[in-house]
């Protein structure tokens, strides 16, 4: 792959010949299409293939929470979501290929130097309704009490994610109302904090996972 400096009739994008020309983020390159491979995948080809599949699978729909969660402006050309899913490939898919789970207390969806939530539970305190719970604790260095709280909730049954955020620090809990259509299904969550300014972060928390019972 190659950059190039625009010419006068500006950057070329498309397919000439064996040459693909194209932007990623901002960045102008050129590269040539990939040779086909007539030999057959290697059984470590094929895990990481199914490794990278799972990943991807999991994560793409929350690539903004991604890419907010690891910083993702000030990253350059790598994105937050390309970190979310090389620590996944790294930590968090355990089993035997083609047999592969997702170890979800090993997820992460953020990293960070704000310092994370004290004490936290979680609960199904009433039908439908999850209690999240921490310690309010503060300090002026890496925890402000006007931190925002991200909660992001996986249910596992519909495969589906919701991010709620109507909590800060030093409020010490959040409510959710889920869909009555959740009942019965298996979900997990996670917690992360933002500061006031939004550039930075708390590594993420798992904070469980149950089946409801509504």
């Amino acid at each position: 792959m190659a950059r190039y400096t625009k010419g006068a009739l500006g950057a070329f994008s498309g397919k000439l010949g064996n040459i693909v020309g194209s932007n990623w983020r901002h960045i102008d390159y050129l590269r040539s299409l990939p040779k086909p491979s007539k030999k057959p995948a290697t059984k470590r080809q094929l895990e990481q293939r199914a490794k990278f599949a799972l990943a991807v699978t999991f994560l793409s729909t929350i690539k903004d929470i991604l890419n907010i969660g690891f910083g993702d402006s000030k990253r350059g050309t790598k994105t937050g979501y390309n970190e979310a899913v090389s620590a996944m490939l790294k930590n968090s898919i355990s089993g035997v290929y083609p047999d592969y789970e997702i170890d979800y207390p090993k997820v992460e969806i953020s990293r960070g130097s704000l310092l994370g939530l004290i004490g936290l539970t979680m609960s199904e305190t009433m039908p439908m309704e999850l209690t999240i719970n921490w310690q309010d604790f503060t300090n002026r260095f890496h925890a402000f009490d006007d931190d925002d709280v991200v909660a992001v909730l996986f249910n596992e049954t519909k495969k589906l994610f919701m991010v709620y955020e109507e909590a800060q620090r030093q409020d010490g809990e959040l409510h959710i109302e889920l869909p009555a259509v959740f009942n019965g299904d298996e979900i997990a969550v996670w917690m992360f904090l933002v500061n006031r300014d939004g550039d930075t972060t708390s590594p993420s928390q798992f904070a469980g996972s149950l089946t409801l019972m509504g």
